[in-house]
């Protein structure tokens, strides 16, 4: 996850990250787990919306909410979409 957040941030033109994971294979916790740890790590400025859907759902939101970061948990992805476009025109760059 660590990796994924490095290689999108190292673009300055991104303003917002939306990470959308069916959870199956890999629980949603554990996804959760992983996006909070490399949150902290890299300590990094950009909204970030989660959408979560699969195994542990609920456990992984619950996560993501109660870390103390600033991430938007969506509940579907329609939500998820507006929420991204929302943040990131409010991250836009003057010009």
């Amino acid at each position: 996850m660590r990796n994924a957040f490095e290689i999108l941030l190292a673009d300055t033109n991104v303003r917002a990250v939306l990470i959308n994971i069916f959870g199956g294979i890999m629980r949603c916790d554990i996804v959760a787990g992983g996006v909070v740890a490399a949150a902290r790590t890299l300590g990094f400025q950009v909204p970030v919306v989660v959408r979560l859907e699969g195994t542990n759902v609920e456990m992984g939101r619950k996560i993501l909410e109660e870390s103390g970061l600033n991430f938007t948990v969506a509940r579907d992805m329609k939500d998820a979409a507006e929420k991204v476009v929302r943040l990131a025109k409010s991250k836009s760059k003057p010009g």
